[in-house]
């Protein structure tokens, strides 16, 4: 493979890698931040102050939501989703990284072939509709259905960056670090 389509995929790589670190680095993280801060006042509101607010359980909900989705893709990058490789650690460096790479491709991409549009379908409908909660705070749910095919985006990212990255080191034996 020719050096300089090498380094374009290396460059283009570690800008997919760079959406993704800003996402959870940005977002994710500061998202737990407000995640606690909403607890907190639940807890005081609610055992301190004998007034409990409607408000909270469902924005606790939503944020916990968008904290997952947002993270699909970031702990990807990370590979911090469960795995196990009890057996293919045993094999060469390049078997795993192609069975990795496989495997990737055989359920993390199917899953996002057939998850993306229906995702995309799925929030559609509810701008469409305005959808809301069918609650008495009765919060807009189109704008956290909005995030499904947001984080499912961030996931096809780092799936493409991880499968280039593979595809490199397959080819030229060049491990791509971040």
């Amino acid at each position: 493979m020719p050096e300089q389509i090498v380094n374009a995929v290396i460059s283009f790589t570690r800008f997919l890698d760079r959406i993704n670190r800003f996402i959870g680095n940005w977002f994710v993280a500061w998202l737990l931040f407000a995640i606690m801060g909403v607890i907190i006042f639940e807890v005081v509101t609610r055992r301190f102050l004998g007034t409990p607010q409607i408000w909270t359980q469902e924005i606790i909900a939503y944020l916990f939501c968008s904290n997952f989705l947002l993270a699909l893709g970031y702990t990807l990058h990370y590979k911090e989703h469960v795995i196990a490789d009890v057996l293919t650690s045993l094999l060469p460096e390049k078997v795993q990284v192609a069975l990795e790479t496989v495997a990737y491709l055989l359920f993390v991409g199917v899953f996002l072939y057939v998850m993306l549009p229906t995702a995309m379908d799925f929030t559609a409908r509810a701008w469409a509709y305005g959808e809301r909660a069918a609650t008495s705070f009765n919060s807009p749910v189109y704008l956290v259905k909005t995030l499904v095919p947001i984080g499912l985006v961030l996931l096809a990212i780092q799936l493409v960056a991880i499968v280039l990255k593979n595809g490199i080191y397959l080819t030229t034996g060049r491990r791509i670090e971040d």
